[in-house]
């Protein structure tokens, strides 16, 4: 999927900039801005091997929030455009760890780069949680779509068994996740057309029926995250990732005895309002991370 392909599509699912009474726009998150980042951590060898840590004023030791960018898990699209959303969330007292990861290129798959990355971006938090007082104890995760994806995931790395595809020894633990607007069944969804769906396939190096194994290894509707509780936001009008996706992990949480609640935004809100460091979507989110 080349460049112009995905200026094209997305000028196709949003509506343009100033649109009266429509969802936000790509343009709109764009252009808000962010003060830098305290600290830039490499905790890998590669070019996007990084995280960038944000601190709160005051004293510690600091809460965390660990965030996951979206994008379709592709290259096009880097942590650049969840700057401002971590630097809002590092005001509410905060320490932020916005993570960036390897998404594969043309031609190229993300198995299984782009979720080792993740998982070891969450793991590396220990290493300067002493220089930087970081409170450890009850780490928040915090990803949108591709990113809720991942979140979601991570979440339930402590309850994987030894035949796992990514099973990894005394991985980090979290006490919650916040997922906005995030794809929780991947089989499902990489089973559309164009767009978002074929950054699934790509990431994942094919088709559902052409790696079941690797699907059902990464995707949330099967691997559930056990005690974690989970805040799922999603819009009703969302185009990009359908809001049955949250519900669907909704129910299946439930169903495990665990903790999940959908809160759905209104139309005209789409899939973009989860990043806007103002209006009903940030002060949902304020809501949640202040409660």
């Amino acid at each position: 999927m080349s460049r112009k392909w995905i200026a094209a599509w997305l000028l196709l699912v949003l509506p343009m900039p100033g649109a009266a009474d429509g969802p936000a726009t790509w343009e709109q998150v764009m252009a808000q801005q962010a003060s830098a980042a305290d600290l830039t951590v490499a905790y890998g060898g590669r070019r996007e091997q990084f995280a960038e840590l944000r601190l709160p004023e005051g004293g510690g030791p600091h809460p965390v929030v660990v965030i996951l960018h979206g994008g379709c898990w592709l290259p096009e699209f880097d942590l650049a455009h969840i700057r401002p959303l971590a630097d809002a969330i590092t005001g509410l007292g905060y320490a932020t760890w916005n993570v960036e990861y390897r998404r594969p290129a043309e031609q190229e798959h993300g198995w299984p780069k782009t979720f080792l990355d993740a998982a070891a971006a969450l793991d590396a938090l220990p290493e300067v949680a002493g220089q930087f007082d970081l409170d450890l104890a009850g780490i928040t995760l915090l990803g949108h779509s591709a990113g809720g994806q991942l979140a979601l995931w991570l979440a339930a790395r402590p309850t994987f068994e030894p035949g796992h595809l990514l099973y990894a020894s005394n991985p980090l633990p979290v006490e919650r996740v916040l997922a906005l607007a995030p794809i929780t069944d991947l089989a499902a969804y990489a089973s559309e057309e164009d767009g978002c769906p074929a950054g699934a396939r790509r990431v994942l190096g094919g088709a559902p029926g052409e790696q079941p194994e690797r699907y059902r290894a990464v995707s949330p509707v099967d691997n559930l995250p056990g005690p974690v509780g989970v805040e799922l936001i999603h819009a009703d009008s969302d185009r990009i990732v359908p809001l049955d996706q949250s519900e669907l992990f909704a129910s299946r949480m439930k169903a495990a005895g665990g903790k999940a609640r959908v809160h759905r935004l209104a139309p005209p809100a789409g899939h973009f309002e989860v990043l806007l460091t103002d209006g009903a979507a940030w002060r949902l989110l304020q809501a949640l991370l202040t409660d």
